[in-house]
């Protein structure tokens, strides 16, 4: 009976450890969303089509690329995005480990 209470106990521990874990990363990526937006107003830059100069004579001739035009902007969907993703991991993890939390410590400390 003694290694059944074993194996149950360390099966709960490990149930415990991973969604601790799975919680504290989902509360890391809900803090690294929010300070990257809202904090350090981190800004994504994507390159525009580039615009071609076409010549208005009919001969044959390469056509001249400008650089395209660089613009750079907050991506709030993105950051909403990640946000949600780490507030889904943490809602859904961290009740979860509270749960297995008591549970073994229910088991341990049982006489």
């Amino acid at each position: 009976m003694n290694w059944l209470r074993f194996i149950f106990i360390t099966a709960l521990l490990v149930i415990f450890v991973v969604t601790t874990i799975v919680a504290i990363f989902g509360a890391g990526k809900v803090l690294t969303a929010v300070f990257r937006m809202y904090v350090f107003k981190v800004e994504t830059c994507e390159y525009g089509a580039p615009k071609i100069a076409r010549p208005l004579s009919v001969e044959k001739t390469t056509p001249q690329f400008e650089e395209p035009e660089r613009i750079c902007k907050i991506d709030y969907n993105r950051t909403k995005e990640d946000i949600s993703n780490g507030l889904a991991m943490f809602i859904i993890a961290a009740p979860l480990a509270f749960v297995f939390f008591r549970k073994t410590r229910k088991f341990i400390y049982e006489d």
